[in-house]
């Protein structure tokens, strides 16, 4: 099954770059809360779509939201965000507000808005990340609880940078100058198995650090951190950094996608064992031809305004994937009597 593994591989890393280019091309939505159009953020949809971040344009008065469906990217460059808020898309609610139109935010970096999304704990808390980047790294990094009454943030990014820098300099010299560092937020999945969510508390989060002003990189890895809920706002502890590629191999991150490919690689080696030498052949030509149309066919699952393009491609992959599994298993069946 090496084989099977290295292709799938091979195959999923150049759709990454594929829904990449579809979602600056994908048109995004407006959400009306009373008398305020705000824009959903690309890459900021639960994955149940309930939950998201959207921004509301500083001239309010002035958009033309036709610009909005007929050419995202210039939408984008023309208009920059005066307030963030954290919304419940199916209510069409504000839930909180990350920055407001008092507050500062840098030119541009309404581009990079992103949020992962953790599990529901059994009083319908949970937890996301909320970021926005700009050329040298994350620029603001927020933790956000939303709960059923009450839905509250803090900034984290400074308490992550310090860690960080203190983990590095143990053992990089040049990590002891400035430290840019970025924090992976966009397209982390809700059931994690080297990034993201791991519980409802816990979630592993890559970073990359780079010195400043020349832009080395110097470390990368993720961190492990416990989120919990505190007083008047979330609080973060981190458990443990990790050194190693802030970006791991992108099909088994997801949990439930990880089992499903388990699942079906069992299935085949099994039914492979059961056959003889040219129905071998034969499947194991099936099985590549099968592996490049799942693919694509993921790759071109639509999503909706504010979906991570990654969450969307990972969902449908663990689908076709189960599918596959359960006809192969048929097979075996069928080859076992």
């Amino acid at each position: 099954m090496r084989i099977f593994v290295l292709t799938l591989g091979l195959v999923i890393s150049v759709h990454m770059f594929q829904g990449a280019a579809a979602e600056e091309n994908r048109p995004a939505a407006v959400l009306t809360i009373g008398s305020d159009k705000a824009v959903i953020a690309r890459q900021s949809k639960s994955p149940d779509g309930r939950y998201g971040l959207a921004w509301l344009p500083k001239e309010k008065e002035k958009v033309d939201w036709a610009l909005l469906e007929s050419d995202l990217a210039a939408f984008y460059e023309k208009y920059e965000a005066g307030e963030v808020w954290v919304v419940d898309l199916r209510q069409a609610r504000k839930m909180d507000t990350l920055v407001s139109s008092s507050g500062y935010i840098r030119p541009g970096t309404h581009r990079t808005l992103a949020a992962a999304w953790g599990i529901a704990d059994d009083s319908g808390r949970r937890f996301a990340l909320g970021s926005y980047d700009w050329k040298w790294g994350t620029d603001t990094l927020y933790l956000i609880e939303a709960g059923p009454v009450e839905t509250r943030h803090a900034v984290i990014g400074p308490q992550l940078d310090d860690a960080v820098a203190v983990f590095l300099k143990r053992t990089t010299p040049q990590a002891r100058a400035a430290l840019n560092i970025t924090y992976l937020v966009e397209g982390l999945p809700e059931h994690g198995t080297k990034t993201g969510f791991a519980d409802a508390a816990t979630v592993l989060l890559p970073f990359a650090a780079r010195t400043s002003p020349d832009d080395r990189q110097v470390g990368e890895g993720v961190l492990t951190l416990k989120l919990k809920g505190s007083g008047a706002a979330p609080a973060v502890t981190v458990v443990k950094i990790a050194r190693g590629a802030a970006e791991p191999e992108p099909f088994s991150n997801d949990a439930r996608l990880a089992k499903a490919d388990a699942e079906l690689n069992a299935v085949y080696a099994a039914l492979m064992k059961k056959l003889s030498a040219s129905k071998r052949d034969q499947l194991r030509d099936e099985q590549r031809a099968w592996i490049e149309q799942r693919d694509k066919q993921a790759a071109e699952t639509p999503a909706d305004a504010g979906d991570s393009v990654r969450v969307v491609r990972d969902r449908a992959l663990t689908k076709l994937t189960e599918q596959r599994a359960a006809e192969l298993r048929q097979r075996l069946d069928a080859a076992s009597r």
